[in-house]
């Protein structure tokens, strides 16, 4: 008898630990699985019109360097 005592408790463990596994999943109504929900974004850093108008000019001065540097090889 004490076999049987063993093997229904073990039984009645693994069942346990099946009911656990499947209830520590999220589920909506209905059934279906639920994912997480996505963590907010965090907002941009702002940027300043000087930093913004600073890379423009270096983008432009950059771009007339390189003209008359082009410019030199050919003449």
């Amino acid at each position: 008898m004490d076999e049987g005592d063993n093997s229904a408790a073990a039984k009645r463990e693994r069942i346990k630990a099946i009911s656990r596994t499947v209830h520590s999943i999220p589920v909506e109504e209905g059934g279906q699985y639920r994912p997480p929900k996505p963590a907010s974004a965090p907002e941009p850093p702002a940027r300043s019109w000087a930093a913004i108008a600073a890379g423009g000019v270096g983008v432009l001065s950059l771009g007339f360097l390189a003209g008359l540097l082009a410019s030199r090889r050919r003449a």
